[in-house]
């Protein structure tokens, strides 16, 4: 009933015996239905170059380019950024010098004022040590009339008395010169 030489025959059911030709025609297809299959595949090729592979290769170089943009972008800006921090540490430094100046001259504008200020305390307290010898001294003077004028008084009174009359002027001068006189080299003495 089967028979593997019905594979080459047309029809399952007729029983042709194996043709060579049938062989070769098998083997071997026609010339015009092998150039529309090379021409279906040719066509196919195209078609998923242009469809498929164009268009990846497209989003591919597209990703390729992107991808090294932002990397150049961002080595530019680490180097910016690293240019940026040696500038900012360099204004930093030149900064911290120039408060060290600011505080050194601050420092000794300090030290200078405060001299000046010492100095005229001083020259201020010595004006008032003067001033005060001087009014010390005037107390003396002013003490030492008010005494001598006790004196004279008293002296006078002394002398009314004792001599019971009236003390005239020029015995006056007298007695208190006499008195002052002896005042004076008991003091010396002492």
């Amino acid at each position: 009933m089967f028979s593997p030489w019905l594979i080459f025959s047309g029809v399952a059911g007729e029983a042709s015996p194996f043709s060579p030709e049938d062989f070769l025609n098998k083997l071997f297809p026609n010339v015009w239905s092998f150039l529309i299959n090379f021409i279906a595949l040719i066509v196919l090729f195209v078609v998923v170059y242009f469809v498929a592979y164009k268009p990846l290769k497209k989003l591919v170089n597209k990703r390729k380019d992107y991808v090294e943009r932002n990397l150049r972008d961002s080595e530019q800006a680490k180097s910016i950024s690293e240019r940026k921090a040696k500038e900012a540490d360099k204004l930093i430094e030149d900064a911290s010098i120039k408060a060290d100046e600011i505080i050194e001259k601050a420092k000794a504008d300090a030290n200078k004022k405060a001299e000046e200020i010492e100095q005229e305390a001083i020259a201020l307290a010595a004006k008032r040590q003067q001033d005060a010898d001087i009014a010390i001294k005037q107390a003396e003077e002013k003490s030492r009339q008010e005494m001598h004028d006790e004196i004279v008084n008293l002296a006078l009174d002394a002398s009314k008395q004792v001599l019971k009359r009236e003390v005239n002027e020029k015995d006056n001068k007298e007695l208190v010169n006499d008195f002052v006189e002896g005042m004076n080299k008991e003091k010396d003495e002492q």
